[in-house]
């Protein structure tokens, strides 16, 4: 056999080798994508907080209006009118009167707090005499909060901060992403609280229906917490069922709540 026939066979033979090892490669990258696709289909978006409900991938890449938390947030000294005399005394920060935040920290009178917009004012949550930790109760009850209950928080929650006298948490709606400000702190009173939506004017009930799935399990503990309904804050709800009602959003109109 002539030497330049050797050297022909040789190279078909070396890149027949060459094609069946790549062909085989491809294969094999494709039988590793098949395998772990299911995998990566269930992982969450980086985004999102770790509890957030498994259709919260569905809108991971719809624009979110997460907001900005207010810059006062926390225990500091707040002014607001008593019965008789102006109160300068540590709390939680008021709302602004948008029908979408609730807070122990208010105008004594109800035409005083009506003057800004909706009322909004709620009495401290009250634990039992018997509970020598309160907010660690309280935390243990936050942090078993199931996202998505009552047609809420599909994107979950996250732990900012506890201390042994503060607690501050995060939820997120589903859908745009909506951040709300959930905070908690001890004082002489009972339990001061604050829960308010950063963005939007009507919060469709989101911070009624939170707050009164909290206390329904504290009540199980012992605790005294008034619920907040239409006879409560009607002001609240007329807003919130009116924007149920006019919105294109079906999720929103199967949310939990009351109506007049």
């Amino acid at each position: 056999m002539h030497a330049a026939c050797i050297i022909c066979i040789g190279f078909t033979l070396f890149h027949k080798s060459v094609a069946l090892s790549f062909i085989a490669a491809q294969k094999s990258a494709t039988r590793r994508a098949m395998l772990f696709a299911p995998i990566a289909s269930l992982c969450l978006p980086a985004n999102a907080f770790d509890n957030a409900i498994v259709d919260y991938e569905k809108y991971a890449d719809k624009p979110k209006r997460r907001g900005t938390p207010p810059k006062d947030l926390g225990v500091l000294p707040r002014t607001t009118e008593g019965e008789d005399d102006t109160i300068t005394e540590p709390g939680l920060r008021t709302c602004d009167g948008n029908p979408n935040c609730f807070s122990t920290t208010g105008d004594f009178v109800l035409e005083d707090r009506q003057q800004y917009g909706v009322d909004f004012l709620i009495p401290p949550w009250k634990p039992p005499t018997d509970d020598p930790t309160p907010l660690r109760t309280l935390s243990t009850v936050v942090k078993a909060y199931q996202p998505g209950q009552g047609g809420i928080d599909g994107g979950g929650f996250s732990v900012i901060k506890e201390t042994d006298s503060y607690l501050y948490y995060q939820f997120e709606s589903l859908k745009k992403g909506y951040i709300d400000d959930l905070e908690f702190a001890i004082s002489s009173n009972g339990i001061l609280i604050r829960s308010a939506s950063r963005v939007g004017l009507t919060d469709f009930g989101v911070n009624a229906i939170r707050l009164n799935y909290l206390a329904s399990k504290l009540r199980n503990k012992g605790w005294t917490i008034d619920e907040i309904t239409p006879k409560s804050h009607p002001d609240y709800w007329n807003a919130a069922n009116e924007a149920r009602e006019s919105t294109f959003d079906p999720d929103r109109r199967l949310m939990d709540g009351a109506e007049m």
